[in-house]
This record gives C-alpha cells, structure tokens and sequence, in this order.
C-alpha cells in the first residue's frame, strides 16, 4: 500500500487525512474515528493515572499517535496497543519516563475488557510497536502543544492589554479543555499548534461571552494572515466532535 508523503511539519492537507492507510484498508471513516477516539481516551486516562498531565507526556503521545495513523492502519496496527507504545515513547521523549511494566499493569487493571493478554505478552506487544513507531517517526520526537500558546496569550491580555484577570482565567477555563477535547480530531494533523491555539483562544472568548476582544483582531499579532473562515473551520471540527460524541454542543464546563 502506498504512504502519503510526509511533510516536514507534519502538518497534511485536508484529502491526505481523509485518505488514510485505514480507509484504504477498509475502514469507514466512522470506525476510524472511533477507533482512534478509543485510544485517545486510554492514553488520557493512563497518563492521568501515571500522573502525567495532557499539556505534557500525554498530549505528545497523542500526536505520536496521529502521526502514527497517517503512515500504517488501524487494522494492521490496533489502536489499543499504539496507544500504549506512544505513551510509553512520550515519557522518555518528555523526560517523565514509565517502566513499559508499569503501563502495562495500569492498562490492564483499568482496561481490562480491551486488553485480554497476560501483562508479559503487553508489554512484549507494546515494545513491539514503539519499534514500529519509532521508524515512522524517523525518530523526530519534537513536539510543539497549543498549551503554551494558550498561556502566552492568557499572559499578553493580562499584561499588556490589562484585561481584568477574572475575565482572562474565564476564558482560559473554556479554552483549555477544548485543546484537550481537540485530540480526539484531526487537528493536529491539518493545522500548526499556533493556529490551533488562536483558533480555541478565540473560539472561547465567543463562548465566555467576551465577543468584545475578538474585535480588535488580536490574533493578527500571533498569526498572519489567519482568517475567520480558517477558524470557523477548526471549531466546526471541535464541534463536530462534541456532535458525533452525543455530548453537549455548548460550551465545556
């Protein structure tokens, strides 16, 4: 099966993501989504257990885990098992490494009804895919998060812009779960951490009901030449994901 070219960034157009090894495996787009969504959800509840945090170990996992998805299936890779290895890689690459022992034990103990080995076979298995992943790596472990972008900004309209702080860590509270809740999509896959940040930066001042920032433009500072439509684009993703998920399309709490 051909690969999609890989860009230096990492950052792919919108027919390359659609067009994954999975689909060309035969995988609906609807059971690729949920398999990948599956695995996120282990990685996000095994980091926390490990006491990693999702703007840390967790969040670069995650990507480990996007980028992996462009380069083989979800058939000849199961989700669970990839899930495990980008942990395991994330905390050496974060420098908060986890015996692949120990990751194994928590998968098996919370995720008993997916991960029906014996812990030796886990973390045989395990080992094995992060052989796997990191070729397709090409052992490139740098990873740049929307979380720092989000503090900058937080920071910038406290300072210099002197917005009342109560108004800023409320918009804060409805940003940074929506860069949590954009791992479950394909985000960082078609868009730079940055544009992905203003974007939710942006998305959050709507939804804090702060409409009033968004318009002085501030993101023209951060981004050139960002459009609304590129950022109606990424929350109509995020939504979608709150949609398809049965959750609450509103703001998160």
């Amino acid at each position: 099966m051909a690969r999609p070219r890989i860009p230096a960034d990492w950052i792919f157009e919108e027919d390359v993501i659609k067009n994954s090894p999975s689909r060309k495996a035969g995988v609906n787009e609807i059971d690729e989504l949920r398999l990948k969504r599956e695995g996120i959800d282990i990685m996000k509840q095994l980091g926390q257990e490990l006491g990693w945090k999702l703007h840390t170990a967790t969040g670069a996992a995650c990507v480990y885990f996007h980028r992996f998805y462009m380069l083989h299936s979800t058939v000849e890779f199961p989700c669970p098992t990839t899930a495990l290895s980008c942990l395991f890689l994330a905390g050496k690459s974060e420098d908060t490494p986890k015996k692949c022992k120990d990751i194994a034990q928590n998968a098996l103990r919370i995720f008993s009804q997916v991960f029906r080995v014996s812990e030796n076979q886990l973390v045989e298995d395990t080992m094995g895919v992060e052989r796997v992943l990191l070729q397709s790596l090409k052992f490139d472990f740098s990873i740049d998060l929307p979380y720092k972008y989000i503090i900058m900004y937080a920071n910038e309209f406290k300072t210099r812009r002197q917005h009342d702080q109560a108004m800023v860590s409320d918009i804060v509270r409805y940003a940074w779960p929506l860069v949590n809740d954009s791992f479950f999509t394909h985000l960082c896959l078609a868009w730079e951490p940055q544009i992905i940040a203003v974007s939710l930066f942006w998305l959050a001042i709507k939804w804090s009901q702060h409409e009033e920032i968004n318009e002085t433009n501030w993101w023209e500072e951060h981004v050139a030449e960002l459009t609304s439509d590129k950022m109606e684009a990424i929350r109509h993703e995020v939504l979608d994901y709150y949609t398809l998920m049965n959750a609450n399309a509103g703001p998160p709490t």
